[in-house]
């Protein structure tokens, strides 16, 4: 049974078009933080194949445990440091932890629950942050694909353009926009802040209150 891990992003979005006569369904994983237009994406998937089953995180209770997602962590800033030491104004943990968590795990539990052997990502070499899985490598039991792991930037967009209207929010570099207040990867979310802060402001509001929050525990940190 073949699958797509749908994200809404370009990646997986030339995986859906490249794979949409082969797909069983696809998943995709709401946070609850998603932008319109990733919902706008996974309804268009929706009109492209039979099914796509979207999954339920609990981002909101995760970061209230565990806390705000960080590329640099304070230890004793987490939610483990100040069980050994004292309680923080804030409580911060790794942007790695916080994507597992409410992205990735989800979306392996509901492939293995329907069955999935088979599952496509839209993981490409050329991207900073990429997990370790190849394509064709068994991880669980389910097989990982990556259709178009050796394409480029441009390739991927020169196949969109062929498949659909490529929308607007292509262009930013975290295209996927799982959480509008993420206060992670800040080395490549300078446009999708500044996007964020133009097309939404409220959204902009509460990742402002977010990243002020995690700053001030970095500055006491050191």
């Amino acid at each position: 049974m073949l699958a797509l891990a749908f994200s809404g992003g370009k990646d997986s979005m030339a995986c859906l078009h490249l794979l949409r006569e082969q797909l069983d369904f696809a998943i995709f994983v709401d946070t609850g933080f998603t932008y319109p237009e990733t919902h706008a994406m996974v309804d268009y998937a929706a009109s492209l194949i039979k099914t796509v089953h979207v999954v339920l995180s609990d981002r909101s209770g995760q970061n209230l445990a565990q806390g705000i997602p960080a590329d640099v962590v304070p230890v004793e800033w987490t939610a483990m440091g100040q069980s050994m030491t004292c309680p923080k104004s804030v409580t911060v943990q790794s942007s790695i932890s916080c994507c597992y968590e409410n992205l990735a795990l989800p979306l392996l539990k509901k492939a293995k629950e329907l069955g999935v052997t088979h599952l496509a990502y839209g993981q490409r070499r050329e991207e900073a942050h990429r997990g370790t899985a190849r394509h064709g490598d068994c991880v669980d039991g389910i097989i990982r694909l990556h259709p178009v792991e050796n394409w480029t930037t441009p390739q991927v967009f020169e196949y969109l353009a062929t498949k659909m209207t490529i929308p607007a929010h292509f262009a930013l570099t975290h295209s996927s926009l799982d959480c509008y207040d993420c206060t992670a990867f800040a080395k490549t979310s300078q446009d999708r802040i500044d996007w964020t802060k133009a097309q939404y402001p409220d959204y902009d509001h509460a990742y402002q209150i977010r990243a002020n929050a995690l700053h001030h525990a970095l500055q006491e940190a050191r």
